[in-house]
């Protein structure tokens, strides 16, 4: 996780740093000057956002604490006995158990018991999990650190990447990454552009409604819309929490629920296919099966990667189809002599490159250059450069 962040974060600065290499500042002072813009912009969500977040969260901590008592949990019994009766005759010992003493419901229900190999008895519970999410925490110390690295010293691996290609078949592969390098890039800023303009609309409709801490929740609504369902889970919870905590009714709740799928709306049918849908181009069912293959494989990871890893191996396996539709095997007997495909493998390969580069230049617009980037365009970070 902490290098794939710092891939991100690389992609989203390389502009900076090229912005200062055209004034004359060395790569590297211009790597420190991105990174201590990030910097300045994280102390300030941590300075004005954060202890509002805190503040709001400890006091619905507080509230939905209180509600959990014997009497409660007695009178939400009988309310449940009373509209459905066969709920409370399933699960109403544990409903008014968890209300009762969520602690003890917890310990009880959740917790295990191990035995290690050497005999000692381990307990897993709630506190080792905190623990080792906190201690997990601690490698996004060493992100700034990768961030640098890799503005640094991306051209040159690249350089070193690219001498192991043959010579006869550098060009065209050198265009096909280059092809994937402006796939990822787009991926990365236009999920960057989308959860902020997600993040105005949450901010919009939750200080319409009242919502306390608008700010940083729409903040975290719209930023982690890039990793699926978190961010959108997360932003029902807190908005959620915090207007009932502040006695706010069933139908300022509703309002809050109705902010989430008028912005889901937007993102999914306006904001995603206008900003992100001309690299990627991605059939819904692949999107799907993507998603699916991907957590099932690798977790949350294997979600966040799924898409752009789908998109670039479109290009791969459409240049794999060129090369095939255009080999002596596919038109044995169909063409005349002169007509045939060439029988030199590397001419083969570069017709099938720039077929698919071609077709990724006309879905990608006209902005969005494939073989040379327009006066004034900034290249991807994977570009080999001039």
């Amino acid at each position: 996780m902490p290098v794939l962040a710092s891939f991100a974060l690389a992609y989203l600065l390389n502009p900076i740093v090229l912005q200062g290499e055209k004034r004359g500042l060395s790569r590297t002072i211009s790597a420190i000057a991105a990174i201590f813009l990030v910097t300045l912009a994280v102390a300030a969500f941590l300075t004005f956002v954060v202890p509002d977040l805190w503040a709001e969260s400890t006091k619905a901590g507080q509230k939905i604490a209180d509600s959990f008592t014997p009497e409660n949990a007695a009178r939400q019994r009988e309310f449940l006995r009373r509209y459905s009766p066969a709920l409370e005759r399933v699960a109403g010992n544990k409903i008014e158990q968890f209300l009762s003493d969520p602690v003890a419901f917890y310990n009880e229900n959740m917790g295990t018991t191990t035995v290690d190999g050497s005999g000692k008895v381990v307990v897993n519970g709630g506190g080792s999990a905190v623990l080792d999410t906190i201690v997990s925490s601690l490698d996004l110390l060493l992100v700034p650190f990768f961030v640098f690295y890799i503005l640094v010293d991306f051209p040159t691996w690249r350089d070193s990447l690219e001498d192991l290609i043959p010579p006869r078949f550098r060009d065209p592969f050198s265009r096909l990454f280059d092809e994937s390098g402006r796939i990822l890039e787009s991926y990365v800023r236009g999920q960057l552009l989308i959860g902020l303009i997600m993040a105005v609309c949450y901010a919009f409709g939750f200080w319409v409604l009242g919502v306390p801490a608008w700010a940083g929740i729409a903040l975290i609504a719209g930023l982690l819309n890039a990793i699926p369902y978190v961010g959108t889970i997360l932003g029902i919870a807190l908005a959620g929490a915090f207007t009932v905590a502040e006695g706010g009714s069933i139908w300022e709740f509703a309002g809050v629920l109705g902010v989430f799928v008028a912005v889901q709306t937007l993102e999914g049918y306006i904001l995603t296919p206008r900003i992100l849908g001309g690299r990627l181009n991605l059939h819904p069912m692949a999107v799907f099966l993507g998603l699916l293959v991907g957590g099932k494989l690798f977790g949350l990871l294997g979600i966040i990667l799924a898409i752009p890893g789908i998109a670039i191996g479109k290009v791969f396996l459409k240049f794999l189809r060129e090369l095939y539709q255009a080999s002596h095997f596919y038109h044995a007997g169909d063409h005349h002599p002169a007509q045939a495909p060439s029988e030199k493998i590397e001419e083969r390969i570069a017709e099938a490159a720039e077929t698919v580069l071609a077709e990724q230049e006309q879905k990608g617009g006209k902005d969005e250059e494939t073989k040379e980037p327009p006066d004034g365009e900034i290249p991807t970070i994977i570009e080999k450069p001039a």
